[in-house]
């Protein structure tokens, strides 16, 4: 690490004050856009690890587990008609993520970067009632589930934040997270109040239907991921001035 740190102070003494580079959290990018894409997609990465723990030196807090306190699922279609809440869910696997590709329009003031995480695991309690094929369906108890090979689009709307220097900062004004995932799949605990045999089948209908399972959690997921990845967008992007980026 000390060689990297080395390596940036060279970097910083050689362009600090070349204003075709712009220094964003130690790295040392070029102003152009394609370049300038490229590099911050290099410094988000070396980040992005490290929020797990968070960054106390930047106020930014662990991030992992990111933890959901609530989200009710009503699902009715067919022969199906069922209601679950899911509570105190804990969700591990966001540090893993890794940007492959970043995109930066200064006249919309807008930064795109694609991610790949290869995997979300998720846990809590879990209560669901409700009807399948006519039967009826009850459960309450710990459940588990796991999306894997997910690919991402955030969508980064920068605005400017007034100093008291009379130099406006960068700010992030919005985020947003949408994602496709690859594959799904869930265990819930003492459906039926611990029939094994209804809750294996219950649990294995579910994953057989795996893509309508991943739709009913996949708005929930992108808020927490929104969450996980705003406090390195705000610090990121607070160290730069605005006309760093934007079109001036």
């Amino acid at each position: 690490m000390w060689k990297f740190m080395c390596l940036l102070a060279v970097l910083n003494t050689c362009y600090g004050g070349d204003e075709s580079y712009i220094n964003f959290g130690g790295f040392m990018c070029p102003r152009e856009e394609e370049a300038l894409s490229e590099c911050l997609k290099d410094a988000l990465n070396v980040y992005i690890p490290e929020l797990a723990t968070g960054l106390p030196k930047y106020g930014i807090p662990p991030c992992e587990p990111l933890m959901i306190p609530t989200l009710t699922i009503q699902q009715s279609a067919g022969p199906i008609s069922i209601s679950s809440t899911y509570t105190n869910v804990s969700v591990k696997g966001p540090a893993s993520m890794k940007i492959t590709n970043v995109e930066v329009n200064s006249s919309k003031h807008e930064v795109i970067a694609k991610l790949f995480i290869p995997e979300l695991r998720m846990k809590g309690h879990y209560n669901l009632s409700g009807k399948l094929l006519l039967l009826p369906v009850e459960g309450d108890g710990n459940f588990s589930a796991k999306y894997g090979d997910i690919h991402a689009v955030l969508t980064i709307a920068l605005g400017r934040l007034h100093r008291e220097n009379g130099v406006d900062a960068i700010a992030c004004e919005k985020l947003d997270v949408k994602f496709d995932v690859g594959s799904a799949s869930i265990n819930l605990a003492n459906l039926f109040d611990g029939d094994n045999e209804l809750g294996n089948t219950m649990n294995a209908f579910l994953n057989e239907n795996w893509q309508k399972l991943a739709k009913e959690f996949q708005e929930p997921m992108e808020e927490a991921l929104r969450d996980f990845l705003k406090p390195l967008a705000d610090h990121a992007f607070g160290t730069l001035n605005a006309n760093d980026i934007f079109l001036r």
